[in-house]
């Protein structure tokens, strides 16, 4: 492994020192390419092992778990990988672990590999039932605990009390300026979209970026199936990523956009995490991206450095970026409050260029065309509509409007009635299928 980079042995260092002034689990934060596992592998690992501790490293998502299996083992370490299908391999010196295995070994009462040091990757996701238990488990043993991620931020506002210190490392304009992201250029609508995109994605790759590596983040998983298809008739060869992707799959789809005989992914959300490749320059938005985390995320998916790129471009076809700020603002981050607020005067105080479309900070004249064709951002329009709590609403009914609005979708768009229920059915995610499976079931029964 590489020697760390100043900033990543500073950042190690102030975690270590919580650890010595009392804390038993911190949380640290660096951008999106910033170099967290490596990091965590070179400075907590390494040194740890070698003072006879043993360590977990637990992660979600089957590439970050291979990804650092591999690294562990390239420092020569004794490594084992601890997921479904696999046995527990004995005297290890560090388990790279799947967290829902872990969890599934608690519930059935069997031992979990012994930690004194415990790494969770993906760290903003702790609050959830699998990693709290996993956590509480660990803690309960004297483990000192470590998470690592870009936004230290959860879905609901929430504290992230899983944590006693946080400790940030650079921010992405510094690492711009370090060389180790690339900067970014967003173009946007002049307001926030409360419904549709302001331009076809289609449209614009095959128009303006031809010669991209793009990733298009479509709202669901039908219209990610569309975008794909209508991008490979047009002759931009995409493939899709989806939740449902199997990892080797996955490994496939890096390898070749690396070698040019994939052009650009069309996913929704299966990429925002643990898919790292460098090589890809622009990023599509078409999703609402309402909150911090995966808006950041998406972002980080095109900023990382690389030979053939001098900046990243990203369309943000709903205007997320009047909620969030520029992807280069520096934020507040922090445990419990203002979670990812940007430090600028206020994200509202974007311009947008009426030549180039480029979102600026409020200035006279684009820096990137010279126009002078600058307008303030239109505050979001706000309509009224009853509200219900969708709890109440039984699971079938809320599948089957769910198909219905992705098969009403689909046929605004030209597909054939027959063929739109089809796909609707078979792109819904597994939540959908099941409870349409299980409604019928309950119709065959009753007749």
């Amino acid at each position: 492994m590489s020697a760390l980079f100043p900033y990543q042995r500073d950042t190690i260092l102030r975690a270590q020192g919580c650890y010595r002034s009392g804390a038993t689990a911190v949380l640290m934060q660096m951008p999106t390419g910033a170099g967290k596992s490596h990091a965590a592998i070179g400075g907590i690992i390494v040194p740890s092992v070698s003072q006879g501790r043993s360590v977990i490293f637990a992660a979600h998502l089957e590439e970050i778990i291979d990804d650092a299996a591999a690294r562990v083992a390239a420092e020569g370490l004794r490594v084992a990988v601890v997921k479904s299908g696999r046995k527990l391999a004995p005297n290890a010196q560090v388990y790279v672990c799947s967290t829902p295995t872990l969890a599934r070994m608690l519930e059935r009462g069997e031992a979990l590999p012994a930690a004194q040091r415990v790494i969770l990757d993906e760290a903003h996701r702790a609050a959830s039932s699998t990693n709290r238990a996993i956590l509480t488990h660990y803690r309960n043993t004297g483990a000192l605990i470590l998470g690592l991620t870009a936004t230290p931020s959860r879905g609901d506002g929430q504290p992230l009390d899983e944590f006693e210190q946080l400790v940030t490392g650079p921010s992405v304009r510094e690492l711009v300026r370090m060389g180790n992201l690339v900067p970014c250029q967003v173009f946007a609508p002049d307001r926030v979209l409360e419904r549709g995109v302001a331009r076809d994605p289609v449209e614009l790759v095959t128009s303006e970026r031809m010669e991209s590596r793009a990733v298009i983040f479509a709202p669901d998983g039908a219209s990610a199936q569309v975008i794909h298809e209508r991008l490979c008739t047009a002759g931009y060869r995409t493939e899709t990523v989806l939740d449902g992707t199997p990892g080797e799959i996955r490994r496939g789809v890096r390898d070749r956009l690396k070698s040019g005989e994939t052009r650009g992914i069309v996913t929704v959300r299966a990429v925002i995490e643990g898919f790292d490749a460098p090589v890809l320059d622009t990023a599509v938005l078409c999703g609402a991206f309402t909150t911090i985390t995966p808006w950041l995320q998406a972002i980080g998916r095109v900023t990382r450095a690389h030979p053939r790129k001098t900046h990243a471009r990203v369309y943000d076809l709903r205007g997320a970026v009047y909620l969030h700020g520029l992807p280069e603002d520096d934020r507040v981050w922090s445990l419990a409050g203002e979670q990812g607020r940007s430090t600028a005067e206020r994200p509202a105080g974007l311009r947008t260029c009426r030549a180039c479309h480029a979102v600026t900070p409020p200035v006279t004249r684009c820096p990137r065309c010279g126009s002078t064709m600058l307008a303030d951002p239109r505050p979001m329009r706000v309509q009224r509509a009853e509200m219900f709590e969708a709890s109440q609403v039984p699971v079938g009914d809320r599948a089957a409007r769910y198909v219905e609005a992705v098969e009403k979708k689909l046929i605004e768009r030209g597909m054939p009635a027959r063929v739109a229920g089809m796909r609707a059915r078979e792109k819904a995610p597994s939540w959908v299928r099941e409870a349409l499976a299980g409604a019928g079931e309950a119709q065959r029964r009753a007749g």
